[in-house]
């Protein structure tokens, strides 16, 4: 259901075609909520039908016609409803998390090789974050400065994710090399902290 109000305020910034909506997914949102071309699509359909969204068909001849989505007032009704609705927390699904709670089963070997991965992959998502910015100037107008600073916040959000997560693997790291499986947690602080 999020990818609708993300394709609504997307298009509540101005009338787009689905590779549009696409690309400016790719460059804003889709380091928290990614999407691939077929969802986009499919959402839009389902949209239109509900009457959140009209279609446009844009003859661009010798080429197909462009389907040029807008956002109508039900839609933007919807969009604004939605964003001042807090939200139930959301499940957290994180895979590799899973292979960690049973990596005692597996060699040190292993174990370090899996944790070195996860570890350059957060770093390389680190330094993705660093071409946002960049990409967003290009694609935002001068006078969105307030909206530019509530996109920024989502970089920022993932920013710290990465760096808490770069910190946690180090430490985990430098614990499996080191044979201490008596290594304090932040869970542990916590139950200290409320004595």
């Amino acid at each position: 259901m999020s990818l609708e109000y993300a394709i609504l305020g997307l298009l509540n910034y101005e009338p787009m075609t689905g590779y549009e909506i696409k690309k400016m997914v790719d460059i804003s949102i889709s380091h928290f909520w990614p999407a691939v071309q077929s969802q986009i699509y499919k959402t839009l359909f389902r949209m239109e039908t509900d009457g959140l969204v009209t279609v446009e068909t844009v003859p661009q001849e010798p080429r197909p016609p462009r389907k040029v989505y807008s956002i109508t007032p039900k839609g933007r009704d919807d969009l604004f409803q939605w964003l001042e609705t807090p939200l139930p927390p959301g499940e957290i699904r994180i895979a590799w998390l899973i292979q960690i709670f049973f990596a005692g089963h597996l060699e040190n070997e292993k174990i370090l090789a899996l944790l070195h991965h996860l570890l350059a992959v957060q770093q390389h998502r680190l330094q993705a974050f660093t071409t946002i910015p960049e990409e967003n100037r290009e694609t935002m107008q001068e006078d969105a400065a307030r909206d530019k600073f509530f996109w920024m916040l989502t970089v920022d959000y993932g920013v710290a994710q990465s760096i808490a997560q770069i910190d946690w693997l180090q430490k985990v790291i430098r614990a499996v090399e080191t044979h201490d499986y008596r290594l304090p947690t932040l869970a542990d602080n916590l139950s200290h902290s409320d004595k």
